[in-house]
């Protein structure tokens, strides 16, 4: 494959793929047997993909730049093109339902992808081709509006994206000057965003009922392949939300507010999570797209691959630059099963998100696509493609040193809480729109209405200090899927419930996470809903007391983390440390003050503490050096057997007081020996450990090496090791 910027664009002649697609219908009538059939059926799949991938590059260079004339009018050509050879297809493919050999064809492709191509029956018509056209072109008006907006601010030209950076100052008035740009500038567009969506919803709903569907609520359902639930299970679903979620992220907003001595939380203190500023990612655009690469190569040899397929073939368009469309997205490339990653960086940790959560989307499809036989099949409904997008966020949280340094630890807790608190977010578009649609004629003035109404239900906290088009219900406007992709919002909060439980799977047992995360991903879009989430072992959040489980897991991770400090050991720090140890071992392991002072005055080199603070000793990992990689039992008592100069840091112990768990400070205690121990030239370290630590360890880079033959303790051990 050529990289991106290589691939030419040449517009294909669609209507001789349109008398193609006839032909292919009509040879599909006369097929004699099911190996016939399938054969068209793969030939006319082929050609799909190849001027699908032409319609994609043209939608691509011209979300990279709205102003160019070129693509503009190559996207409006596709969007009056797509239509009419969509409902070809849709007619080629009622052939197929309809042909003798539709058992056989069942069997091998699958009941799911069958039922798809039933429901795309009802869902493809002469009736509605203009309309679609015309659906098109007004959400192609929408990107340029919003993409060409821009203010003056502190003397420098800003988009939304360059006014919701300024929006994490640690300056509050210079938060508040940029909401109130920000707010203004949407008020600004409001009049042409009004009026497109006073176009878009009559509109839709004429789409449906054109089709017969008694609401535009029920097509857009059976169009994202909702088979397996209702509105009105979604609505239950916002119920949970309410009733377990709002609660908690009140109780985060306060917390929050009081972290950041304000007398109440506005909409512009939100995003600044610490008062001496949030975690940013250290680094370029290339400097970050390289410290992700060797992060997916230390996840998985299969993320790894991926990573540099993406690289080599230049399938990013990362930074903001004037005219680019807002927002981020992964398309795909159907010829060369190619991803390719939309966004615009802007100096924040959303920054690090693209590269998680958008390489998220791009693995699944880098995945799928070589496991199964067209593209139709590759790609998920839209609440189980999110899953693979949110979830490789949390999976990405042990490399977050290498982004955000020793703001890790805030990068992790403020995205875990984000990610928790947007969940509200999420259902008040989802119920606005549902609102939207049960009253076709409603007024800009009734939806702003209807907007504040939600935000004081599922935003208790949310405060505009005075920002009238804010307060009136205004914020509306920026949820671009709102009028792009109606109605996908939910599928967001329903992945993210997903995401926690691998999230805590992750925690607990990382092996199986991956490997439970991997296997949805090669099972694409093969399957519903349901399916998948079985396939995957994940809960469904539908069911009562899920989101209530999921919540309760979550809470020990969001608790305000301590600060501290790593430091080596002092002399006076011995008592503490004792007294740590006593805590988290029982007596027939723990070492004793006269132990500590012995590894002290023999190997304080290997010795550190993580101290809060208050003073209070959080945390301390342990060890000596030995000429050998064997961990003896007797090196634990016996000073005379410890080498300075020794090629291997062994460990004793790593220790964290249980009220300062759950915190990351083991993880930064022994990342912090690692790092020592190889500025010290030593060959590796070297820990024995339970079986309930293994998974904890390998997650941090060590080797499982073999069953240990220590007998401390009267416990069994495992030997295991980190080479450098």
């Amino acid at each position: 494959m050529k990289k991106f910027s290589e691939i030419e664009y040449v517009r294909p002649d669609m209507e001789a793929e349109q008398e193609k697609v006839r032909a292919y219908t009509k040879a599909l009538k006369e097929a004699k047997s099911y190996e016939e059939l399938r054969g068209l059926f793969m030939e006319e799949k082929t050609r799909e993909d190849a001027w699908a991938t032409m319609a994609e590059v043209a939608q691509v260079r011209y979300t990279v730049d709205t102003r160019d004339s070129f693509y503009e009018g190559e996207v409006q050509f596709w969007n009056e093109t797509i239509p009419a050879i969509h409902l070809l297809i849709q007619k080629a493919e009622k052939v197929i339902l309809e042909s003798p050999f539709i058992k056989e064809f069942a069997e091998e492709f699958g009941e799911f992808f069958v039922k798809n191509m039933e429901v795309g029956q009802k869902l493809a018509d002469d009736c509605i081709v203009e309309d679609l056209i015309e659906e098109a072109n007004l959400t192609q008006q929408y990107s340029k509006i919003t993409a060409n907006a821009s203010t003056e601010f502190k003397g420098e030209t800003c988009n939304f994206y360059g006014l919701l950076k300024a929006m994490q100052s640690t300056d509050r008035q210079m938060r508040k000057e940029a909401m109130t740009a920000w707010g203004d500038l949407y008020e600004e567009i409001s009049g042409e965003l009004d009026a497109l969506y006073d176009k878009m919803v009559p509109l839709r709903d004429k789409i449906a009922k054109k089709l017969g569907f008694s609401s535009y609520i029920e097509f857009i359902y059976l169009s994202y392949g909702r088979y397996d639930y209702t509105a009105e299970d979604v609505a239950k679903f916002r119920a949970q939300v309410k009733e377990k979620i709002v609660p908690l992220c009140l109780e985060l907003r306060k917390e929050q507010e009081k972290r950041l001595r304000v007398d109440r939380l506005h909409y512009y203190d939100e995003e600044l999570i610490f008062p001496e500023g949030n975690a940013v990612p250290e680094g370029t655009t290339e400097e970050l797209v390289a410290k992700a690469q060797k992060m997916y190569h230390e996840l998985s040899k299969e993320t790894g691959e991926f990573f540099d397929f993406m690289v080599e073939h230049e399938l990013f368009d990362l930074e903001t630059k004037p005219g680019k469309q807002t927002g981020g997205y992964c398309t795909f490339l159907n010829t060369f099963k190619a991803p390719f990653i939309f966004s615009n960086f802007n100096g924040t940790s959303a920054d690090v998100d693209v590269l998680t959560h958008e390489a998220g989307h791009a693995f699944e499809a880098y995945t799928a696509a070589k496991q199964i036989p067209f593209m139709d099949m590759v790609f998920p409904t839209s609440e189980v493609a999110e899953i693979h997008s949110m979830t490789m966020e949390h999976f990405a949280y042990p490399w977050m040193n290498a982004f955000f340094g020793e703001k890790a630890d805030d990068y992790r807790y403020a995205h875990l809480m984000s990610a928790l608190e947007v969940i509200p977010y999420m259902v008040c578009v989802d119920e606005f729109q549902h609102k939207v649609f049960e009253n076709i004629g409603m007024t800009a003035k009734e939806r702003r209405a209807i907007w504040h109404q939600l935000e004081l239900t599922y935003m208790p906290w949310r405060n505009y200090d005075g920002h009238k088009f804010l307060e009136e219900g205004g914020f509306w406007m920026q949820k671009q899927h709102i009028f792009v992709n109606p109605f996908y919002y939910i599928d967001y909060a329903l992945a993210q419930i997903c995401a926690f439980q691998f999230f805590e799977r992750s925690k607990k047992e990382p092996e199986k996470a991956w490997d439970d995360y991997y296997r949805l991903c090669q099972a694409g879009g093969s399957k519903g809903y349901f399916a998948l989430l079985e396939l995957a072992g994940l809960k469904n959040p539908f069911v009562d007391g899920t989101v209530e489980e999921v919540v309760a897991g979550l809470k020990p991770y969001l608790k305000r983390k301590v600060k501290y400090t790593i430091r080596p050991v002092k002399e006076e720090d011995l008592k503490k440390v004792a007294e740590v140890e006593a805590l988290c071992f029982p007596a027939a392991e723990a070492a004793g003050y006269e132990d500590f002072m012995e590894r002290y005055k023999t190997c304080k080199n290997s010795f550190f503490v993580a101290e809060t603070e208050d003073g209070e000793i959080a945390g301390f990992c342990n060890g000596c050096c030995a000429d050998t990689d064997y961990l003896a039992d007797a090196l634990y008592h016996d000073a005379t057997l410890h080498n300075p100069d020794g090629d291997y840091q062994m460990i004793f112990g790593l220790d964290v007081n249980p009220k300062f768990q759950k915190q990351g400070i083991g993880e930064a205690l022994m990342r912090h020996m690692v790092k020592s121990a190889g500025e010290r030239d030593k060959k590796a370290v070297v820990l024995t450990c339970k079986d309930h630590m293994i998974p904890f360890y390998k997650r941090i880079g060590y080797e499982y090496i073999e069953l240990s033959d220590s007998t401390h303790g009267g416990a069994k051990w495992h030997k295991m090791m980190y080479r450098f």
